[in-house]
Parts: structure tokens; sequence; C-alpha cells
């Protein structure tokens, strides 16, 4: 089988700013409608049930957010091994890496989701949800818990697509999701007046739908590339070799999340405004910051295919182009942030609250937008050690920039306010970018190599 098949694309060949633009676009977008899907859940229920139901999946939010990563930290054990193997035209290894961490993902998440039924409230209580939003919450939560089988699935197969070079076809799926979760939002809520409860409905049976989906195309692609069902269908050895990777970067993934849960629970003891500002604020630093992560994670992929090739020459021009690029979009998405942020924030709520909450949404939006362009130096180079494998210097990264911002928001919020609420997360991306920087100049990522 020739290494460049249709809906495949060789990374370790041609200009790579070329390469990486046509790779990074398309995960770019699916991020964005990704992203855009729960910015709709957000509106329709701030504007059609008010700041209290906006509060109620802010707080939940930050929960559900831990099992996205623990899901996306584990399908990126799958994603650095299967790039390698692309790299290096080991292909019948493709195949097996498939379908054991499809496996796996399959009966992570069935266990996640009766963990998780049957904690839902003790979750709820820990992080301090106020009582007059408790029900709602636990309403969303729950029903959102119902799939989280298929967001461990789905994330999984993303990342084989992915992995071989298919950025276009995960970009397909999300804007059918992306549909799919606006016409279920204005159904269950708008329609069945279900509350927030129909906005956890409409992105659980969207995410069902298209995790089976993704399934079936890519057992057919896998079939058209020659790559027959695998014997057997997990692979100890493989998994082992996926888990080394995954591992760290679930529980670093998780443990970003639990760190933004800590986050959340001091910004829950300032109240529903406060609550209902930074829920509004965050989705939309989320979605600008969306442009220099999901450039990242195309980066590693290209890493990890020039390093199965053993063309190691082709990262620095690679990392080089991708700074330029996501330099520029952050100077242009900054200057959005900074230009507009009281509009922003209205988007999300009416009402008697909204004034406080557009006070409170706007000044951080107005913090966050100049540390942008640190931030997406920080998340490029950084994916660079996640494409090589080192995840020592990748989870290490993470978590001090997560340090630096929970400690900066426990402590430093009863001196300096609600706004070290948003200027802990500043400070933070700041310190990371400095010692990713010094770690990268330094080139001892480039002793990682699969066996």
């Amino acid at each position: 089988m020739e290494k460049r098949q249709k809906g495949t694309l060789d990374m370790t060949e041609g200009s790579p700013a070329k390469v990486l633009l046509m790779f990074a676009v398309p995960i770019i977008l699916s991020n964005l409608f990704q992203q855009l899907y729960n910015i709709i859940d957000s509106l329709i229920v701030g504007n059609c049930l008010g700041a209290g139901a906006l509060a109620a999946v802010g707080s939940a939010g930050t929960v559900t957010a831990v099992i996205v990563q623990l899901a996306s930290g584990l399908a990126l054990g799958a994603s650095v091994v299967i790039a390698q193997y692309f790299g290096a035209g080991k292909w019948e290894k493709i195949r097996i890496c498939m379908t054991t961490i499809s496996l796996f993902a399959l009966a992570a998440g069935l266990l996640l989701t009766i963990v998780t039924q049957l904690f839902a409230g003790e979750i709820l209580v820990l992080i301090r949800t106020p009582g007059e939003i408790m029900s709602e919450s636990m309403d969303y939560l729950t029903i959102y818990f119902w799939g989280s089988w298929a967001i461990f699935l789905y994330n999984a197969l993303n990342a084989v697509f992915i992995a071989m070079g298919d950025s276009r076809t995960p970009l397909y799926f999300l804007i059918l999701a992306f549909f799919l979760n606006v016409a279920g939002d204005l159904f269950f809520i708008v329609v069945c007046s279900m509350g927030v409860a129909g906005g956890a409905l409409a992105t659980t049976l969207s995410q069902v739908i298209c995790t089976v989906l993704s399934l079936v195309v890519l057992e057919k692609k896998m079939r058209q590339l020659g790559m027959e069902r695998s014997k057997p269908l997990f692979d100890r050895i493989e998994f082992a070799r996926m888990m080394r990777i995954a591992v760290p970067a679930a529980l670093q993934q998780s443990v970003v999340s639990l760190g933004n849960v800590c986050v959340q629970t001091v910004t829950n003891s300032f109240g529903p405004a406060v609550m209902a500002g930074c829920t509004a604020a965050n989705k939309a630093v989320n979605l600008v910051s969306a442009v220099p992560i999901n450039w990242g994670n195309a980066l590693s992929n290209y890493v990890g295919q020039n390093m199965g090739a053993q063309k190691t020459e082709r990262i620095g021009q690679g990392v080089r182009a991708s700074l330029w690029m996501t330099g520029v979009l952050s100077v242009m998405m900054s200057a959005v942030l900074l230009g507009i942020p009281n509009q922003i924030i209205g988007w999300f709520v009416e009402g008697e609250q909204a004034v406080s909450v557009i006070r409170v949404g706007s000044s951080y939006l107005r913090t966050a937008a100049w540390f942008l362009v640190p931030f997406s130096s920080y998340m490029v180079v950084k994916s660079v050690f996640k494409g090589v494998g080192d995840m020592g210097w990748f989870v290490g990264l993470t978590l001090s920039s997560l340090g630096i911002r929970v400690c900066c928001a426990f402590f430093l919020t009863s001196i300096f306010g609600v706004s070290m609420l948003w200027w802990s997360v500043a400070i933070g991306w700041s310190a990371a970018t400095g010692f990713t920087v010094l770690y990268y100049l330094s080139g001892r990522w480039k002793k990682n190599r699969l066996p």
C-alpha cells in the first residue's frame, strides 16, 4: 500500500506551512463548531430561561468538562502512536491500535456513565453549587452523563482519523452535531419547555448520533485502505504503548478540569451574577483560544509523523510557521475582545441581572485579550512535546499553569477581589509560556521516539 491514500495526508513531505494549513484548518473549524454549539446552549438557556439557568449550566459545565478532558486525554495516546506509525509506514499497527483504543474507550465510558449517575448530586454539593440553582444543575448533569460512553468512543475514533492526516471527516461530523444540537435546543427547551434538562438532552443525542456515524465511516475507511479487521481486536502490547502516553495525558487533562472545578468553587462563592458573567466570558475565551489549541493539536500530529519518518529537521520549520500564523490570528481575536466586550457578554443574558453579569464578563474578556498571544505561543510549542511522546514535560507544563491559576484564585481573591478570578488565568498562561519556550530551546525533547 502506498503511503499516500485518498482521505489521508502525509505530512513528512512538502512545505511545512502549506501542509499544516491544509491539516489544521479543518481541526480548528471542527472545534469552533463544537464551541459554537456549547455557546448556542448558553445563548438559548440565558435568553429563554434567565441568568439563574445560565449559572446552573456553568456550574454543571465545569464537571462535564472533567469527563470530556479525560476522554480526550485517553484518545491522545492513540493519536501520538498512530501518527508515528503512519509516518513510519507501519500500516498493520494502525488497524490494531484503532480496535484496541475503541474497545477500551467504550468500556471506560460505560463505567463512568454508571459512576456519574450515582454521584452527580454529591459532586454538585462538593463544588458548593448554590441551593437556588441546585435542582437545575442536577437535571443538566445527570442527563449529560447519559452520553459518557459516546464521548469516550467519539474521541477515540476522532484520534484515529486525525493521526492518519484526515482532519476533514471529523469536521463534517462536528458540523452535523452543531445543527443537531441547535435543533434539539430549540425543540426541547422552547417547544417542549424542558428547561436546562432539554439543553443537556440535545447535546447528548447529538453526541450519540455522531459517534455511531463516526464508527461506521472509520470502519469503511479502514477497509478501503486495505486494513482488514485485526486479530486479536485488543492487543495488550499496543494498549500498553498507547497508555504510556494516554494515562499521563488523561490525568493531566482531568486534573486541569478538576482545577477548573476548584476555581468554579471560588466563583460560586460570589453568587449567581458573577457565576453567569464568568460562564459567558469563558464561552467567549474558549472560542477564541480554540484556534491556537487546535493548531497545536494539528502540529502534534505533524510532529508525530515526522518523528516516525525520522525527519526531525522538519519539526522546527513547522513550529516557526505555526507561531507566525497563530500569532497573527491571536492579535486579531484580541482586538475583537477588547473592542466589543459588553456586546459579547450581552448576547448571553437579559433581564434584571444583565447589568451585573455584563460588568463581570466584560472585565474578564478585557484582561484575557492581552494575553492571547503568549497563550498561543505556549500551546504551539508545548504540542511538540506531545507529538514526540515527551509526556513528562507536556504534563508538567500544563499543571504548572493550572497550579498558578488555582493558587491565585484561592488565596488572592480575598485580597484583590473578584477580578483575581480572571487575572489568575493570565498569570498562569504567562508563566507556563516562559517554561515551555526554554525547554523547547534546550532540544532535549528530540530524544523521544517510539521503539
